[in-house]
């Protein structure tokens, strides 16, 4: 079991400092500054020293680092120091939650890493694996396709060096299903409770990538990750589950996008027709609060075509369907966060007018494609 040491560590802190207007801060605490310029820009020049109370206008910072310095104690400061020594009383974690509030009143929206709970115990028994990351040390599998310890504890992976799954197969024989050097990929239902799950090869060696546990219900009655959605306004489909935490990923990291839950369909179409399909999940989703869905498959052309076929459906449940489109062929875990981010952004709304101007055009392309495969 390879195991990385990367620290995942609490960078919303970090986040919510540089999303803070040192100016705005100021103001809203009422301390004397004046803005005046110096050589790397703007500079605020304090009255007073946070940290030694020097009240002769000796502090200069950089208006927009936050960096400076006092020249009375030369002691160096940052956001940090000028808040924590400027809130008497604070500290600590006092001083971390007065920051994180302040920023959010200037937009800052924090990543949401928790998950709702979740019950493994069922008729299902995943073979025998631990909880990822391990006493803080993630599977260096994941860490190399940036799912670090957080985002492998937010979606339940575990990781299998030796174990099998037990079944009794359809002439009543007993069998095992070997899952050796695999990560398990648990599959809960709209309420949380285990209904199935995947065993990913991490050697490259085995003949099948994915494995399921025979007789369980099929992935595609269930929206993978869907019960951390409920609630959710806004949700874009993957497909698989590396897809959906390359799009966990990517929207984490762009503030106006962390309103989005990624979910998984196991395929490139969404399953209709009962109450155990795919399309129920969303109607569920709906009467919660969902009010958009973006599709965001493979930038195949027939995939494309795909999504816009599902987003009408969609669209005709009373939501917003978007159709988003990545690079040819690519999937959300196969190309940089910024391009996963700019695709939601530059996504296409559905409506009957925008339908057939898609189709159309990518009908041309998936036609082109196929003429040039067969003159191969």
């Amino acid at each position: 079991m390879h195991v990385s040491r990367r620290g995942d560590g609490d960078n919303e802190l970090e986040e919510a400092l540089a999303q803070i207007d040192m100016e705005g801060w100021l103001d809203a605490e009422g301390i004397d500054y004046k803005i005046g310029r110096g050589h790397s820009g703007v500079q605020v020049n304090l009255k007073e020293c946070p940290l030694c109370g020097h009240d002769k206008w000796k502090v200069y910072l950089n208006a927009e680092s936050g960096l400076g310095k006092c020249f009375v104690c030369e002691q160096g400061l940052n956001k940090w120091k000028i808040i924590n020594g400027f809130t008497p009383g604070m500290g600590g974690r006092e001083t971390v939650d007065h920051i994180k509030s302040y920023a959010r009143t200037q937009g800052w929206v924090a990543k949401k890493t928790t998950t709702v709970a979740v019950n493994l115990e069922s008729d299902l028994i995943i073979p025998q694996s631990v909880a990822l990351p391990v006493g803080g040390r993630n599977l260096g599998y994941l860490d190399n396709r940036n799912i670090t310890g957080a985002y492998s504890e937010y979606f339940g992976f575990r990781f299998c060096v030796r174990g099998g799954f037990k079944y009794i197969d359809h002439n009543g024989r007993p069998k095992v299903q070997n899952y050796d050097s695999r990560v398990i990929i648990p599959v809960f239902d709209m309420q949380g409770e285990l209904v199935s799950f995947q065993g990913r090869d991490i050697t490259g060696k085995a003949d099948l990538k994915y494995l399921f546990p025979p007789g369980f219900a099929s992935t595609g009655a269930h929206l993978y990750n869907g019960q951390n959605a409920i609630g959710a306004k806004r949700i874009a489909i993957g497909e698989g589950a590396f897809d959906v935490a390359a799009i966990k990923i990517a929207i984490d990291k762009d503030m106006s996008l962390r309103d989005i839950v990624p979910v998984g369909t196991f395929g490139k179409s969404l399953s209709f027709g009962d109450e155990d399909s795919q399309m129920a999940k969303l109607m569920y989703l709906r009467d919660k609060g969902l009010q958009e869905v973006i599709f965001l498959w493979d930038g195949e052309a027939k995939t494309i075509l795909a999504a816009i076929e599902a987003a009408l459906r969609v669209r005709g449940m009373g939501l917003t369907a978007r159709v988003a489109v990545l690079p040819l062929d690519k999937d959300p875990n196969e190309v940089p966060e910024t391009v996963v981010q700019s695709a939601i952004w530059k996504s296409t709304v559905i409506t009957q007018t925008s339908a057939v101007a898609m189709k159309l055009k990518y009908s041309i392309l998936a036609s082109s494609k196929s003429s040039r495969s067969l003159l191969r």
